[in-house]
C-alpha cells in the first residue's frame, strides 16, 4: 500500500509555511528613498560646505568632484545617498574650524592648543570672549 500524508500533517505544513512566510515578509525593511540632489545640498551646507559643483548619483552614492568646506576646497565628496553624509569625510583643519566660528558671528579667533581631534579656540561674539572646542570630527562647538 502507497504512503499517503495524513490531511492534518498537510493542514499543519502548508499553516507553518504561510506563518514563516508572513514573519519574513515583517522583518523586510520598507522601500527607502534616497535623498534627491536640492536634499543632500541642504545638509551639506549645513555642513559647512559650499562651492557644491554638479551632484551626480550611481546607486547609493552621491558624488560631487569639488566643493569648499569651511573655506578649503575638498575634492571627490562621496555621498551617502540615504542620509546625505560624507563618506570618508575628512577632520576639520584648525583653519577650518576658525572659520566655522566665523561664519557663526565670532571674531578674533585664535588657538589655544588641540587636544586629540578636539581644538581649543578663544573668540569673541556679541564683544563677549569665551573660550570654545571645536571637534575637528564632526564640526560639533562647545564652551
Amino acid at each position: 500500500m502507497p504512503y499517503s500524508t495524513p490531511p492534518v500533517l498537510i493542514f499543519l505544513m502548508l499553516l507553518g509555511s504561510l506563518c514563516v512566510g508572513s514573519a519574513a515578509a515583517q522583518s523586510t525593511p520598507p522601500n527607502t528613498a534616497f535623498l534627491i540632489p536640492d536634499q543632500v545640498s541642504t545638509v551639506l551646507r549645513a555642513r559647512g560646505y559650499s562651492e557644491l559643483s554638479s551632484i551626480v548619483r550611481d546607486g547609493d552614492t552621491f558624488f560631487i568632484h569639488t566643493a569648499v568646506r569651511y573655506g578649503e576646497k575638498v575634492q571627490n565628496l562621496r555621498i551617502d545617498a540615504l542620509s546625505g553624509q560624507a563618506r570618508d569625510e575628512q577632520r576639520l583643519t584648525e583653519m577650518q574650524a576658525k572659520t566655522l566660528l566665523r561664519d557663526r558671528g565670532y571674531v578674533d579667533v585664535t588657538e589655544l592648543g588641540q587636544d586629540g581631534n578636539v581644538v581649543r579656540l578663544r573668540a569673541v561674539r556679541g564683544g563677549t570672549p569665551s573660550e570654545l572646542k571645536v571637534d575637528l570630527l564632526t564640526g560639533a562647538v562647545r564652551q
